[in-house]
């Protein structure tokens, strides 16, 4: 599993990770890892927990074929 560091693109953050199969059963890691550094970025930059905010953390989920298996790109527009 392959990590790229988080993008900042305007209000834009993303996370994104590469799982070394596939098959989609077998991704749970390769998100839950994204996602995790995508909350701890934004708890870095805020000083807040997105997940705590009460309209909750709205993410975007993008999946793209890599020679390996599948990048995993976890977004949030904050």
């Amino acid at each position: 599993m392959q990590t790229d560091d988080g993008v900042t693109t305007g209000d834009a953050r993303s996370v994104t990770v590469e799982a070394s199969s596939t098959r989609p059963a077998d991704w749970g890691r390769a998100m839950a890892l994204a996602l995790n550094e995508l909350i701890e970025e934004i708890i870095a930059e805020t000083g807040t927990d997105p997940c705590r905010d009460p309209k909750g953390l709205d993410v975007s989920l993008h999946i793209h074929a890599v020679p390996t298996g599948e990048a995993i790109t976890v977004v949030w527009r904050g």
